[in-house]
C-alpha cells in the first residue's frame, strides 16, 4: 500500500534497456547520471542521492534513492533497472535479422494497412515524405544486398585467376629469411602492435575526457562549488592526465625505432610487397576482401542494433523465439508487480529502444489480468517515457496479422496490445464486438524521437500525450545520441516531476470506450494523444 506518512511520498522509476549486449547496471547509472546533471547543483548541505537495495521480483536489486528534492520536490524517487539482456545474448543470427529487417522495411509500404492508416493520421503531404524515406531505406537494404550478392558471382566467375594469382604469389615469396633479418622482422612486429597499442590508449583517453568535459563543463558539475572544481574529465583522467606525456614519448620512441628498422629490412619488405602484387591486382580477390569486410561491418551492426528486436517482436509468431520473449516479461511483470506493492505512491517506467516495447508489453500484461488474479492498484503507474522507440514498427507488422475474413481474432489481437492504441483502418462488418473500457487511461505518456534515428518512429499508432523532438540527424549515431542529450534529459526530468502533464486534459478519458479494442472517438492528431 502507498505509504500514509504526512508530507512524504515515494516515486518508482524502472527504467529498460535496449538493444545489444548491455552490460548490467549501464543504462541505470546513465540515466541517473543524466537526471542528477538536468537537475543541477543541490543546495549547501544538502542531501545526495544514495545507493540502496530492495528485494523485488524474487531478488535483491541495486538501486539509486534520491532524497526529496534532489530530483523532485517533495517526493523521494528510487531508480533502478530492469536488466533483461541475459535472455536475449545470442539467440539471433545475422542472416535472420537481415531478413527481418528487410521485411519489415518493405511493409511500410503496404497499400492495404499501413498507407490507409498514415494517409487518415497525417494527410497526403505529411504523410508523402514518411513514404518516401521508406521508400529509401527498401532501396538501400535492397541494394546492400544485392551489392553483396553481385560481388560473390564476381568471385565465383574469377576464381580460376584468383587461384592462378595465389599461386604466383606463393611463387614468387622470397625464401626464409637470415637469423638476423628473421629476428628483424619479429621485433618490427612487436613494434607495430606496441604503436597500435599505444596510440589506442592516447587517442581514446584524450576523447573520453574530451566527451565527459564537454559535458561538465568548469563548475557545472552537480554537487560542486565552481571554486572548488574545473571541469570533470571522466574516472580516469587524473591518472591519464599523469600518463599522457611518458605515454607519448614512449609512442614517439617506438615510432622511430619501426621506421628505422623497417628502413634497416628494406630489401626483404620490398620482396614480400612484389610477391603480393599479383594477388592484390586481381580483381576476385580484392572484391572478395572488399566485400568480406562490408559483411562483416552489417553483421557486427546487426547483431549489435537490430537483432533483440527482430528477436523479440518475431516471438509474437508461431516461434521457437517466443520462449525467450515470456521469460524476459515473467521476469519483467513480477519485477514491476514487486513495485506496485512495495509502497510507492507513483511509479514510473522508462523505456529506450526495444526497452520502450518491453515496457509496453508490460503494462499490457497488467491490463488484461483476469479479475480474480491478484492485481495491484494499477492506477499508481503514472508515467511512460519512451525514446528510440520501435514500437510503430511493432504494431503494425510484427503482432500477429489476422487474415481478411478474420473479424472477431483481429479484436481479440488487439485487445491484448491495446494500451493507448489508436484506431485503425479496419472494417469489422457485423462481427464488431462490444467496446472494452480503455486501460491505463491516466497514464503520461512522454514519446522522445530524433528524425535521424531510423531504428525509432514518432508513434503514429498510439495515442501519446506529449512529443519531444530532438534535432538529431546523423543515421549513425542518432539512436543512442538520447543519452548524451541535455534536452533529452531535461525532458525526462520534467516529466518525472509531472511538470506539463496532460491530466486535466484527459479527465473524460475514463468515460471513453474502445469497440474491439479500438477507440470510437474522433481520431485525434499525431500531434498529441
Amino acid at each position: 500500500m502507498p505509504t500514509t506518512e504526512p508530507g512524504r511520498r515515494r516515486k518508482a522509476l524502472l527504467v529498460i534497456h535496449g538493444i545489444g549486449d548491455q552490460p548490467p547496471l549501464r543504462t541505470l547509472g546513465a540515466f541517473v547520471q543524466g537526471l542528477m546533471w538536468a537537475a543541477g547543483r543541490p543546495g549547501p548541505g544538502a542531501a545526495r542521492p544514495g545507493v540502496a537495495f530492495a528485494e523485488l521480483g524474487g531478488r535483491p536489486r541495486p538501486l539509486v534513492r534520491a532524497p526529496a528534492g534532489t530530483l523532485c520536490d517533495g517526493a523521494e524517487v528510487d531508480v533502478l533497472e530492469y536488466h533483461w539482456a541475459e535472455h536475449a545474448v545470442g539467440r539471433m543470427s545475422a542472416l535472420a535479422t537481415f531478413a527481418w529487417l528487410l521485411e519489415v522495411t518493405a511493409a511500410g509500404l503496404d497499400f492495404r494497412r499501413q498507407l490507409p492508416f498514415l494517409l487518415a493520421s497525417l494527410g497526403p503531404r505529411r504523410a508523402g515524405p514518411l513514404v518516401l524515406r521508406q521508400l529509401l531505406l527498401v532501396t538501400g537494404l535492397a541494394g546492400l544486398a544485392a551489392g553483396l550478392l553481385v560481388a560473390l558471382l564476381l568471385v565465383v566467375a574469377r576464381a580460376r585467376e584468383a587461384l592462378a594469382a595465389l599461386r604466383l604469389a606463393l611463387e614468387r615469396l622470397p625464401d626464409l629469411p637470415a637469423a638476423p633479418e628473421a629476428v628483424g622482422l619479429a621485433l618490427l612486429a612487436c613494434l607495430l602492435a606496441a604503436l597500435a597499442v599505444l596510440g589506442r590508449d592516447l587517442l581514446l583517453a584524450w576523447l573520453e575526457a574530451r566527451a565527459v568535459a564537454r559535458r561538465h563543463p568548469a563548475g557545472a558539475a552537480p554537487g560542486t562549488d565552481p571554486a572548488e572544481r574545473g571541469a570533470w574529465h571522466g574516472l580516469h583522467a587524473t591518472a591519464a592526465a599523469r600518463w599522457a606525456g611518458p605515454g607519448a614519448l614512449a609512442l614517439g620512441v617506438a615510432l622511430l625505432a619501426a621506421l628505422g628498422l623497417a628502413h634497416l629490412l628494406r630489401g626483404v619488405l620490398a620482396a614480400y610487397a612484389a610477391a603480393l602484387r599479383p594477388l592484390l591486382a586481381e580483381p576476385g580477390v580484392t572484391v572478395g576482401l572488399a566485400a568480406l569486410l562490408l559483411a562483416a561491418a552489417a553483421r557486427r551492426l546487426l547483431l549489435s542494433h537490430v537483432a533483440d528486436i527482430a528477436l523479440y517482436v518475431t516471438s509474437d509468431r508461431l516461434s521457437s523465439r517466443a520462449r525467450t520473449r515470456r521469460a524476459i516479461l515473467d521476469e519483467g511483470e513480477a519485477l514491476l508487480r514487486g513495485l506496485l506493492a512495495a509502497g510507492y505512491d507513483e511509479v514510473y517506467l522508462a523505456g529506450h529502444s526495444l526497452g520502450s516495447v518491453v515496457a509496453l508489453d508490460l503494462l499490457d500484461r497488467l491490463a488484461r489480468r483476469a479479475p480474480g488474479v491478484a492485481t495491484p492498484d494499477l492506477a499508481r503507474v503514472r508515467g511512460l517515457l519512451t525514446f528510440g522507440s520501435p514500437l510503430d514498427k511493432v504494431a503494425f507488422f510484427f503482432r500477429q496479422r489476422p487474415g481478411e475474413g478474420e473479424a472477431v481474432r483481429a479484436q481479440l489481437l488487439t485487445a491484448l496490445h491495446g494500451v493507448r492504441r489508436r484506431p485503425d483502418e479496419r472494417d469489422h462488418g457485423p462481427y464488431a464486438l462490444a467496446p472494452v473500457a480503455p486501460p491505463f487511461a491516466g497514464l503520461d505518456w512522454l514519446q522522445v524521437h530524433a528524425p535521424g534515428d531510423l531504428l525509432s518512429d514518432r508513434l503514429l499508432h498510439y495515442r501519446v500525450d506529449r512529443r519531444v523532438t530532438l534535432p538529431r540527424y546523423e543515421p549513425f549515431t542518432a539512436h543512442v545520441a538520447y543519452w548524451r542529450d541535455e534536452r533529452f534529459f531535461a525532458a525526462a526530468l520534467g516529466w518525472l516531476r509531472g511538470e506539463g502533464a496532460v491530466a486535466a486534459a484527459r479527465a473524460g478519458a475514463a468515460d471513453r470506450c474502445y469497440a474491439g479494442g479500438h477507440e470510437r472517438a474522433r481520431h485525434a492528431s499525431p500531434g498529441r494523444g
